[in-house]
């Protein structure tokens, strides 16, 4: 039982997203102040770069802010206007409106890319933490209790992908539910309130919930499903591809040194990412329990011995047997894919310590 809100929910989204646009700026450039040796020591021109990044998720901000607190834009030369966003699409959309150079998005959201309306540079961490979640008053237990329920998730990101994948399992489709189209904060508030029966969602979202309703009934989470690897990544815009991959690069040798040191250094990486967020620490630290980070070396390994493509191929079939995408949207991995920009990226970090 598709919702006659459907439409006007998700132009809400659409529209909350034109308002966080409002403050971006232009496409990369180059020029300006010699910053950031290279490997040979030589100074390199310094790039501009719009960045994208969930303010919420120890992905997103938890890397930010190790890059902010390491200096490692400045020893890159990279003059970098961090922007806060609550999800992956609407970075996505950001990148068609030319606002936005690079940005994170959660697993559930990478088939933007498969389409053609980013390009993936890195992955960024397999996650288990995505969750339906049923008020007791609902009654739901299963995932077949979802039928005629109201189920509210965030168009396009993780949640909805293991909301198709429930409804799958169980034999149900969309047409079974009510669902309510919602940003994903919005989820939160609306299951605390008592508006929607169950919320199909992401961590810390669950979290909060969990904590909110604590009587409420987690029915399905990521290891129900475990042929099915949730990836999150680091996207650039086809714009910024097209005409400024060095300044991708640089934005690579950055991301390669924040993510060895969040991994060796989480409780660092929560702390900052609590401060500058305002996210509750433990909440980002539950979703440190959840994830996997892979080290920077061995992202450049799975990146030369094809593991990495597999990966984005097997999460793209997916996308396809849900219903997220068309085979007829299906496109060449090289056209949605670049793993060279991230290993040249890596081959500098090393050479220069």
């Amino acid at each position: 039982m598709k919702t006659a809100k459907l439409a006007a929910a998700v132009t809400g989204i659409v529209a909350i997203g034109a308002l966080l646009l409002s403050g971006c700026s232009s496409q990369p450039s180059t020029g300006g102040a010699s910053q950031g040796p290279s490997a040979s020591g030589s100074p390199r021109p310094t790039v501009h770069l719009n960045v994208g990044y969930i303010s919420t998720s120890i992905n997103g901000v938890g890397l930010t802010e190790v890059a902010n607190h390491l200096d490692l834009w400045k020893q890159a030369g990279v003059d970098v206007n961090l922007i806060p966003f609550t999800d992956g699409p609407t970075q996505v959309q950001a990148m068609a409106a030319g606002s936005l150079d690079i940005g994170y998005v959660g697993g559930g959201a990478t088939w933007m890319a498969m389409t053609g309306q980013a390009v993936i540079v890195a992955p960024s961490e397999a996650t288990l933490g995505d969750a339906i979640i049923a008020s007791a008053k609902s009654g739901a237990k299963t995932i077949a209790d979802l039928k005629g329920l109201r189920v509210g998730v965030a168009k396009g990101g993780s949640g909805e992908l293991i909301l198709d994948l429930a409804l799958q399992k169980a034999g149900l489709t969309p047409d079974d539910i009510t669902e309510v189209p919602l940003t994903a904060p919005a989820v939160v508030t609306a299951f605390v309130a008592g508006q929607i029966d169950v919320a199909a969602t992401y961590s810390p979202l669950s979290d909060q919930i969990l904590q909110s309703a604590p009587d409420a009934v987690t029915i399905a989470t990521d290891k129900d499903f475990p042929d099915s690897q949730f990836i999150g990544a680091w996207v650039a815009s086809t714009q910024a591809m097209s005409q400024h991959p060095d300044a991708v690069e640089r934005f690579l040798e950055v991301y390669a040194q924040a993510n060895d040191y969040r991994i060796a250094n989480p409780t660092d990486s929560v702390n900052w990412a609590s401060a500058a967020s305002g996210a509750p620490a433990d909440q980002l630290q539950s979703q440190v329990n959840t994830l996997k980070w892979w080290p920077s070396s061995q992202i450049a390994q799975d990146n030369a011995s094809g593991l990495t493509a597999q990966r984005f191929t097997n999460l793209q079939n997916l996308f396809i047997s849900v219903g997220r995408m068309t085979q007829d949207q299906e496109k060449p991995i090289a056209d949605w894919l670049n793993t060279d920009l991230y290993n040249q990226a890596e081959q500098t970090v090393q050479a220069s310590k």
